[in-house]
């Protein structure tokens, strides 16, 4: 047992109190995840909980009342909202003549309904019938499961109009910007009058609704969203090194100490880092320092990222940078613990540079799949990702990939793949299905010092590399081909 005085006045709205956290204090459940999780909004419609390692979800619960004499109690208790069954049985409350509060701890799973009662004193709990005294405070919907955060720029944000079947579902919420727990339904990440600086009017169709749909689906327990992203962002507003422009990374912070604690993030970002050649070199080793800092600062916690989609405006000049970042996504799921990539290059957009509504339910089962996947070991899949490029003789190199993936070649189609030496970038013409990977001829002979690039350019082809679940081959960028 730890215990910890805190003084929350101006945050709960009472007076200083011990905390006594019956917890193993590890590394992996730092500071900000057990203390400043007390501090969490109090129940309220809509509210997920993050389960911790044992299935259980805690809040606080509480309200004020006019006891009719010095004999007056309240009660509570949670009841699965579905079939009436107490899951938490009548408990009493810490009065102080006009205020009560009790902190639960209610199972993973819901939705459920919270009561409190004022009953007589003399009453007692094994008696159990509290349910025919007068109800002076009652929550609906509240569900203890994940909660995850959605951040990273526009395509996080969701910028598409147009219509795809994405309907919001009881046992998914969101935690939006005007701090509340509401359905999530969209737009995730923009309301009438926000109260934190990601608010993002012109967001509409998301992938995070897909994401936490799928999850739910699979993990048979409500899942929590907290709107975070915003469209034009760079790395730099994430980053807790950041002394000036890491706004969004403080204002996710002033969620998560409403919120409590999460189980993970879904980030889509990168566009930016493609408008001057440092920032899309340096993309890698940014982003390792801000995941650093994050798991730091809020404890461990699984990252499902995003390949930057395409881009249709005419930037020659941006080209390469475009190939750069996407490769530094890449060696992030391959270089970072529990940072893991989708490709978004077959996105259909809806502008220059934004996936459209059908395109964002995808990319959200994309993610879901992949953290499923690989962080709770569960039925899911991942995109192809190369591992090496061999030269096979003058024309033709093997691509090996990280996993086993049958890749479906159709018509033995090569466009977006590229072979790069001293004489310049040379195009692929054939590819061809083989027991070790996938056969790539060039055009012409490959010369020394050659490198392989794949749908690295910022418009890609309509066809891509895929394996049998209809995931395309994450784009890479000057992989080394080996003799």
């Amino acid at each position: 047992m730890v215990e910890y005085l805190l003084d929350v006045q101006g945050v709960t709205g009472s007076s200083p109190f011990v905390l006594t956290i019956a917890a193993d204090l590890s590394e992996d459940l730092p500071f900000f995840s057990i203390v400043k999780g007390a501090f969490m909004k109090d129940l309220c419609d809509y509210m997920v909980i993050q389960r911790d390692e044992n299935g259980f979800g805690q809040a606080w619960f509480r309200g004020t009342y006019e006891p009719a004499d010095k004999n007056t109690v309240v009660v509570a208790r949670v009841v699965r909202e579905d079939d009436n069954v107490m899951v938490v049985t009548w408990q009493k409350c810490d009065t102080d003549g006009k205020n009560w509060e009790i902190f639960l701890t209610i199972p993973q799973g819901g939705l459920y309904r919270v009561e409190a009662r004022q009953a007589p004193c003399e009453m007692t709990l094994s008696f159990n019938r509290y349910d025919w005294e007068k109800l002076i405070k009652c929550v609906y919907h509240v569900g203890v499961g994940d909660v995850f955060v959605m951040a990273g720029q526009s395509n996080m944000s969701g910028y598409s109009r147009d219509p795809a079947y994405d309907p919001p579902q009881l046992g998914i919420s969101l935690f939006d910007n005007s701090g509340n727990w509401v359905l999530a339904a969209h737009p995730l990440n923009s309301v009438p009058d926000p109260i934190y600086p990601n608010n993002d009017d012109s967001s509409s169709n998301g992938p995070g609704l897909s994401f936490a749909r799928t999850m739910m689906r699979q993990l048979n327990v409500p899942i929590g969203i907290v709107s975070a992203a915003k469209g034009g962002s760079s790395l730099e507003d994430w980053n807790p090194a950041e002394t000036e422009e890491r706004y969004l990374y403080d204002s996710l912070l002033k969620k998560l100490e409403a919120v409590g604690r999460f189980k993970g993030m879904i980030w889509y970002q990168g566009c930016n880092e493609t408008v001057e050649e440092d920032e899309a070199q340096t993309y890698l080793e940014k982003f390792r320092e801000t995941v650093s800092l994050w798991r730091e600062e809020l404890g461990y916690f699984p990252i499902a990222t995003c390949q930057i989609n395409r881009h249709a405006w005419n930037l020659e000049d941006r080209e390469r940078r475009w190939g750069m970042v996407r490769e530094a996504q890449r060696q992030a799921a391959l270089q970072i613990p529990d940072v893991y990539i989708v490709p978004t290059t077959d996105c259909t957009s809806s502008d220059g540079i934004h996936n459209n509504s059908a395109s964002s339910v995808v990319v959200g089962e994309r993610l879901a799949n992949v953290m499923l996947k690989n962080y709770y070991k569960l039925p899911g899949f991942s995109a192809p990702s190369v591992k090496r490029v061999k030269r096979v003789d003058s024309r033709t190199v093997l691509l090996e990939f990280h996993e086993t993936h049958m890749i479906r070649t159709m018509d033995d189609r090569a466009q977006g793949l590229n072979i790069e030496d001293e004489n310049g970038i040379a195009e692929c013409v054939k590819t061809t299905a083989d027991p070790d990977g996938i056969l790539v001829t060039c055009e012409r002979d490959i010369g020394e010092n050659a490198v392989f690039h794949a749908y690295w350019k910022r418009d890609v082809p309509a066809f891509l590399l895929r394996d049998i679940y209809g995931m395309p081959m994450l784009a890479c960028y000057g992989v080394k081909i080996e003799d």
